[in-house]
């Protein structure tokens, strides 16, 4: 066997405000080359790595670059940490397959879809035979790009967000579920033109957006379905195709796939204007704030 590599890009990006995020913004936030990296116990990261130790698979650790949300991170930062991952990775071929923590909301100057581009560029170093896994925040902006250049794409399950751990756990199977044969992966992202804020974004029910991810959940492990995830989309980017929707992974049945990420897309739409929070002005919601 060889070695599963690792590797992490994670921020949320905001195309209307905030501080472009530099190599000083990853460095804060936290900036892990190589071995370093075996020393995350906790987030998504730790979550694969227990994962994959406690199989006793060997890790090669490439690099971890986290920050917090931010402005789109500069064209010279983005170059030189993709241009990092990449020698790192190819320092570290013939691996038996790739396993990513990204955010999915990332953005970069000149470079829009920043997951994306990782994705494709990793697909052209190792090639279609090696299988990529990748988790993302349910904010996560999925494109096609992601879609095809992956071979399963993993969200998050909570929000507020209380799962990074075992959703890193989540992806580290998927990746062995591929390797041994189990899960011949086929992937479908359904997506329609909504945007959702916090508001009305939970994942705990009552709500529109937690009823359809637990919907979507319960058909996990029937008729060739493996794996559901439902994106809000983080709503402060500003690029082509945006909206939420389902993304549905399934054991070498594109029907299923097709099927599932289209209904629940179908309901995300017909639910859209419960999704829709209620105005205040400032008055009214300090009124409503001291009758609570």
């Amino acid at each position: 066997m060889h070695p599963i590599a690792l590797g992490s890009l994670f921020i949320e990006c905001n195309h209307f405000g905030g501080c472009p995020a530099d190599m000083a913004t990853f460095q804060r936030g936290g900036l892990h080359r190589g071995e370093e990296m075996l020393g995350l116990t906790a987030g998504t990261i730790g979550g694969m790595l227990k994962t994959l130790q406690d199989a006793k698979r060997t890790v090669t650790p490439l690099l971890s670059a986290s920050a917090c949300p931010s402005g789109p991170i500069t064209a010279e930062c983005y170059e030189e940490l993709k241009t990092e991952f990449l020698h790192r990775l190819r320092k570290a071929l013939p691996v038996d397959g790739v396993l990513l923590a990204l955010h999915g909301a990332a953005a970069g100057e000149g470079v829009g879809d920043v997951e994306g581009d990782l994705l494709a560029t990793v697909r052209s170093v190792v090639g279609d035979d090696v299988p990529v896994v990748a988790t993302l925040d349910l904010h996560a902006h999925v494109t096609e790009v992601m879609v095809r250049h992956s071979d399963a794409l993993l969200a998050w399950e909570t929000y507020p967000h209380a799962d990074a751990f075992s959703t890193g756990k989540r992806g580290a199977r998927a990746m062995f579920d591929i390797l041994d044969g189990s899960l011949r992966p086929f992937q479908v992202m359904a997506k329609v033109p909504v945007m959702v804020g916090a508001i009305h974004g939970q994942t705990d029910p009552p709500g529109p957006f937690a009823e359809i991810l637990q919907r979507g959940k319960t058909q996990e492990g029937r008729g060739g379905v493996y794996s559901v995830s439902v994106f809000l989309v983080h709503p402060y980017l500003d690029l082509p195709d945006m909206g939420g929707g389902a993304l549905v992974v399934s054991d070498g049945s594109p029907e299923a796939a097709q099927e599932l990420a289209a209904d629940l897309s179908g309901e995300y739409w017909q639910r859209r204007h419960e999704l829709e929070p209620e105005l205040l002005t400032p008055a009214e919601a300090v009124a409503a704030g001291l009758q609570t």
